[in-house]
């Protein structure tokens, strides 16, 4: 577990897994995704298909996106 601590208070602490920080990152990024869609700044397959541009290019990612 990754532990962070405020630099005005070394008593106070924030402890957050990778999961955690993963899952936070996720839901923050579909958030951001809906709300693009929803006020029509792009369209899922836009977004889609520059998942899958982006993956091509990208050795950690090795799950295809459908």
């Amino acid at each position: 577990m990754i532990s962070f601590k405020k630099k005005d208070s070394p008593k106070a602490g924030l402890d957050l897994s990778v999961e955690k920080l993963a899952l936070t990152n996720t839901v923050t990024i579909e958030a951001l995704i809906q709300v693009l869609i929803k006020n029509k700044v792009v369209e899922a397959n836009d977004i889609l298909d520059e998942i899958k541009k982006l993956q091509k290019n990208t050795k950690v990612l090795k799950d295809e996106v459908k």
